[in-house]
């Protein structure tokens, strides 16, 4: 019982921490259940799984239009095949806030974005449940339901992290670029005694950042999309990397396999940076992505 009560509470803070950037915070109109339904039953027929009722230890986690399908396969598997079946309708990269143990997308629908995490079936009826809900903070208030009126007390601010201004962050890791040296100020003779100028010590500028600064390895392949999946820790800083120029940003981290969505989300960078778009990166793709002078592109290019 402990052990499920401490995989319920992971999976309820998943939800909450996985609002997509098209939806938080917005007044756009949210998927209905029938959406989460029709949703439901598209992935069921992809993945030849079963239309069924979710945990009951789900029961307050997400909203009430959440629905569920148990299907045979790992995480990974289940991953794969939705990538192969439905990368257009797929919102980027895959993401995981617990070491990929489970991994969460949203899905486009007529009426919008559809949340949609992979996890092992708590209940052990299916290898793997794949979870369907509205986003967190978008799902449609019930109706009729009594309010009470808000507290008054001020809840403290959380405070928020910063990231030095001379710094960039990658995944969980802060590179800090080398500061400029200061500019020193010539000493100026007095005029009653009379002595040669000084010359001014010549200042050396710091170069600016360069691959090497801000890539957490040094490059040592291609990476490109293969039968046989790529994977590793070159993958992983690739997949960050791109993330964290995406635009609107959703934060998140790589899995560390190159599939055909990360090909996806390199083109689009290279066509936004002036680059061959071949889906590959090369030694010049990846200088330019973790260089300085990389530029966000639009998530909507992603395709």
């Amino acid at each position: 019982m402990r052990a499920t009560s401490s995989l319920m509470k992971r999976v309820a803070l998943l939800f909450a921490l996985s609002c997509a950037p098209f939806t938080c915070g917005s007044a756009a109109a949210a998927p209905a259940k029938a959406d989460v339904d029709k949703a439901a039953m598209r992935l069921a027929s992809v993945l030849n799984g079963v239309l069924r009722n979710c945990p009951t230890s789900f029961a307050k986690i997400g909203t009430n239009l959440k629905a569920c399908v148990g299907t045979g396969g790992t995480v990974e598997n289940v991953r794969m095949k939705l990538v192969a079946e439905l990368q257009a309708d797929l919102y980027g990269v895959w993401r995981s806030r617990d070491e990929q143990r489970s991994v969460f997308n949203w899905l486009k629908t007529p009426a919008g974005f559809v949340y949609v995490r992979l996890q092992p079936d708590p209940d052990g009826r299916a290898q793997t449940l794949v979870y369907l809900d509205t986003p967190p903070n978008s799902a449609p208030a019930p109706a009729a339901a009594p309010t009470t009126p808000p507290s008054t007390a001020a809840k403290p601010a959380t405070p928020t992290p910063t990231t030095p201004a001379n710094s960039t962050q990658i995944g969980g890791v802060t590179l800090t670029r080398p500061t400029p040296a200061p500019t020193p100020t010539p000493t100026v003779p007095t005029p009653s005694a009379p002595a040669p100028t000084p010359t001014p010590p010549a200042v050396t500028q710091a170069p600016a950042p360069s691959a090497a600064v801000l890539a957490p390895l040094p490059y040592t392949r291609v990476l490109e999309l293969l039968p046989q999946r790529i994977n590793g820790q070159d993958v992983r800083a690739v997949q960050n990397r791109l993330i964290a120029l995406t635009q609107p940003n959703s934060g998140g981290r790589g899995d560390g396999y190159f599939g055909p969505v990360t090909a996806a989300t390199v083109r689009a960078f290279q066509a936004a940076n002036g680059l061959g778009v071949t889906g590959q990166v090369d030694r010049a793709t990846w200088d330019m992505l973790f260089s300085a002078a990389a530029k966000p592109f639009k998530a909507s290019a992603i395709r």
